[in-house]
């Protein structure tokens, strides 16, 4: 595999998150240098990393200077995996509906309604992970029922127990090594414990206080990440991703992984904003085509928002979005 980092990572690169460093946009510079390495590394490690509806994932970055949203400081830097934009949009409506404003406004960036992966680095270590904030409603959701589904539950005891020696799971900053959660494995009673523990949605946390998360991750500390060739830390990165990936997949919801009949709830929506709330007996008025400007009365109306308009004395064919209801 060839390598993105150039130079690989440095011990400068790590000190760009010593905790003086945090509040101040004197280091932004050198942050934004580390942010472009890990952009460069996720793009050539992640291309083979697929979300649960088998496309790639969508690469982005963390910001690197103080913002509102991180609470004006920059503990670490990371790049981020999660599903691309159209299936992102599909669910954010239905998942900000439920969130308090203040939980919007603290905090607008898209990690906080999805299951991700993530590069971080900090002061200390390199890190790849899994995650899943308490906000990620659907996600959450899906794997909350899959774990109370047998079968499924025992396929992530699987997943969990195939990783390799170093990984932790549990809820941001309580991190437990794999090993210790079980004789020789992952046991599912122990899973259970780490989910119960996850905060309910919509709960922000105090200034200062680290985010709780859902985790699952392995840490390589900074002496070891900058002993490492370029091209060997990229090939440790990407066989951590490809670790994690089947996790990933396993509890991501999609329309093929629905263990919370989202499919459904969102096909109505969608019914639901084309037909734009017209039923049969309205009366509307053409604002498009050859019939612009004339009234009629609905006759029927199906589920892709397509009309059936009695106008004058006849019937024609046109698109909900073709008409307006006429004032009154």
């Amino acid at each position: 595999m060839s390598s993105s980092l150039g130079g690989g990572l440095s011990l400068v690169d790590f000190d760009c998150y010593e905790p003086r460093k945090w509040k101040s946009n004197v280091y932004n510079r050198e942050r934004l240098e580390v942010k472009q390495k890990l952009v460069a590394l996720a793009r050539s490690v992640g291309g083979s990393v697929l979300g649960a509806d088998g496309s790639p994932l969508f690469v982005e970055a963390s910001v690197e200077h103080p913002a509102l949203w991180n609470h004006k400081q920059v503990d670490s830097q990371s790049v981020y995996f999660s599903r691309h934009e159209a299936a992102r949009k599909e669910l954010d409506g239905f998942i900000d509906r439920s969130k308090p404003m203040a939980s919007l406004v603290d905090d607008p960036t898209p990690q906080h309604n999805h299951v991700f992966l993530a590069i971080t680095v900090s002061h200390e270590a390199l890190e790849v992970s899994l995650r899943l904030h308490p906000d990620a409603r659907v996600d959450r959701q899906n794997l909350e029922r899959k774990l109370d589904d047998y079968y499924e539950a025992e396929r992530m005891v699987g997943l969990l127990s195939a990783l390799s020696h170093g990984y932790r799971v549990g809820i941001t900053p309580e991190l437990t090594l794999l090993s210790e959660l079980g004789e020789g494995s992952v046991t599912l009673e122990a899973l259970h414990e780490v989910m119960a523990k996850l905060p309910p949605g919509g709960a922000l946390p105090r200034p200062g206080q680290v985010p709780r998360l859902f985790y699952i991750g392995i840490a390589l500390p900074r002496s070891e990440a900058v002993a490492k060739e370029p091209a060997e830390l990229s090939a440790w990165v990407g066989e951590r991703l490809a670790e994690l990936a089947p996790i990933y997949r396993f509890l991501a919801w999609s329309r093929d992984n629905d263990f919370v009949s989202m499919r459904q709830v969102l096909d109505k929506e969608k019914t639901v904003k084309r037909q734009r709330g017209l039923q049969k007996g309205d009366r509307v008025r053409v604002v498009r085509g050859m019939l612009a400007g004339k009234d009629g009365l609905v006759q029927e109306v199906d589920a892709k928002g397509h009309l059936k308009v009695l106008v004058g004395k006849m019937v024609v064919k046109i698109d909900a979005a073709d008409v307006d209801r006429p004032e009154s």
